[in-house]
């Protein structure tokens, strides 16, 4: 199994704090950085393999990761979200893989539980309460049916945290659907899961409940200080 680190993006929410470095380059009081942590508890999982998939201010995140991981570039990262973001490196996704949005700080039990899934999708989601600053699922008959921010909260049963596994069927599924997708221009914005909400027409998206373990996606200021 291999980790993908989507790190792409720009992050101006977060602004003034991400103008001059990427949101995952934003230090908690350890003094580690946001993708160190993740990095850490990876490795500490025994999984080797960890691509850092770099846009804005690439440098930057090279020069703190260094040889720690390998580096693929994504070069529209100011016009395409990560659902253009994720298919520019398909080459990639060819076997199990753990896909990661780079701005989420989580404990290794609650990614230890999604690794350990054997299911072709399987997400991590939020059950305690919806938010709002973070993308709702739907569930139905034990699999989720429907995922974004399109959704109103109170349709929601939770929210996805932005960590994923995937199979290699699981893999190849949803390169299949996103290569269906990157093609049209309304998709251009889009996140990767869009994919899901079309692949569970005909397949189960599983999950794993996140439960009392703790974690903290980071979009606003006050998720930040949270973390």
């Amino acid at each position: 199994m291999k980790a993908i680190i989507l790190a792409a993006g720009k992050s101006s929410r977060l602004y003034p704090l991400t103008l001059d470095k990427p949101k995952c380059l934003l230090e908690l009081e350890d003094g580690k950085t946001i993708i160190e942590h993740q990095i850490d508890i990876i490795r500490n999982l025994g999984i080797e393999d960890v691509v850092v998939v770099v846009g804005y201010l690439k440098d930057k995140i090279k020069d703190v990761l260094g040889d720690k991981v390998r580096y693929k570039e994504f070069k529209d990262f100011a016009i395409h979200n990560n659902l253009h973001t994720l298919y520019s490196i398909k080459d990639e996704l060819k076997e199990d893989f753990l896909c990661l949005f780079s701005d989420v700080v989580l404990g290794r039990r609650l990614l230890e539980k999604c690794i350990q899934s054997r299911e072709d999708f399987t997400l991590l989601v939020h059950n305690k309460g919806i938010l709002e600053d973070t993308m709702r699922v739907q569930i139905r008959n034990g699999g989720i049916v429907n995922i974004g921010s399109h959704i109103p909260s109170d349709e929601g049963n939770g929210n996805f945290i932005g960590v994923a596994k995937y199979s290699k069927n699981g893999a190849k599924l949803l390169v299949e659907q996103m290569k269906k997708m990157v093609r049209k221009s309304k998709h251009d914005n889009d996140y990767y899961t869009i994919s899901l909400i079309e692949i569970a027409k005909t397949q189960k998206i599983s999950y794993k409940f996140v439960g009392d373990e703790p974690w903290v996606e980071i979009d606003l200021l006050k998720d930040y200080e949270k973390a």
